[in-house]
């Protein structure tokens, strides 16, 4: 029995697809493309309508328990179903709704991700750990590597892009200290709760604290370890 199943979530397309959504993007794949870098689109979520033969289908209920990491009260139940080793046939893909740029550069796959059309840089790839894990001799290849995710990075600032979030703003802290030897100090900051309704989430307060710098000409790195504070309130 074939049935029209509507699928809304991840989509794995092809670039024909997607440009079909989002036409102005081809200017930018041309320009990473004269570069060299090479590129593919990750993280595609949308709509689209399939044609499924439900009795050569093997569905598997899966349950996944509460993550503890995020708190979270209740677990969740997911249906899987495995169609073969044929694909399905896509009736129509009616909306891509987000998805992400992975750039990668000669030596660094992957390197950098972006949301071309929120015109954030959601992802820097951290290649000088390995190298500092391996010697001085793989520390300078990953110095080199480094140098092409910074090119990178700095490619899609000049076009206007954010950083997302206090992280993607440390990764490129680390770039510029590598790359551009700025001018650099330490503050330190003492904060009183005032008004506990009002204050954010850890992870927002220094989010936002990044972008409160970094629209100022300032890049943070956050110093303190923060694990004593952890379960305290308001800082959940």
């Amino acid at each position: 029995m074939k049935s029209t199943i509507r699928i809304e979530g991840e989509l794995n397309v092809s670039k024909d697809i997607i440009l079909r959504f989002h036409p102005e993007l081809k200017g930018l794949l041309k320009e990473i493309k004269e570069r060299g870098w090479s590129y593919s689109f990750v993280n595609v979520k949308g709509k689209a309508h399939v044609v499924l033969d439900l009795n050569k289908i093997e569905f598997r209920l899966e349950y996944y328990p509460p993550r503890i990491e995020e708190l979270e009260e209740e677990g969740v139940y997911e249906i899987r179903a495995e169609v073969g080793s044929e694909p399905p046939a896509a009736l129509e893909v009616e909306a891509i709704d987000s998805f992400q740029l992975a750039v990668s550069t000669q030596h660094a796959r992957d390197c950098v991700e972006v949301d071309p059309v929120g015109r954030i840089i959601t992802y820097i790839q951290d290649v000088l750990w390995d190298g500092i894990r391996l010697g001085k001799e793989r520390g300078a290849e990953r110095l080199s590597e480094a140098r092409e995710v910074y090119e990178v990075v700095k490619f899609f600032l000049d076009k206007g892009y954010g950083l997302k979030n206090s992280y993607t703003v440390e990764k490129y802290k680390q770039l510029v200290d590598l790359f551009e030897k700025p001018y650099r100090f330490t503050i330190t900051l003492e904060l009183t709760v005032q008004q506990e309704d009002k204050v954010p989430s850890w992870h927002d307060l220094v989010d936002q604290l990044a972008e409160f710098f970094r629209e100022r000409g300032l890049l943070m790195k956050l110093m303190n370890d923060r694990k004593k504070m952890f379960f305290q309130k308001p800082i959940p």
